[in-house]
């Protein structure tokens, strides 16, 4: 089942959704990844590395720390 105005199943939405959810947390706080994880919904920590890695291409710390160095740069 895909939704219509979307273009996505209801598990491809949610995914984003936490997924997405998780970038601002790992941008605006100072949470950890493993309580990140679990504030978002995924059951594992490693699951949500997975996840996370297989749609942007990094880890979650690693693009936490690629922010904090676009951060540097701009101070």
């Amino acid at each position: 089942m895909v939704l219509n105005d979307i273009n996505q199943t209801p598990l491809e939405y949610v995914m984003e959704y936490r997924l997405n959810t998780a970038k601002q947390l790992l941008d605006d706080t100072k949470m950890s990844i493993t309580d990140i994880s679990y504030h978002c919904g995924f059951s594992s920590n490693a699951y949500f590395g997975k996840i996370f890695h297989e749609k942007y291409g990094m880890t979650p710390l690693q693009y936490r720390n690629r922010n904090i160095d676009k951060q540097n740069v701009l101070n």
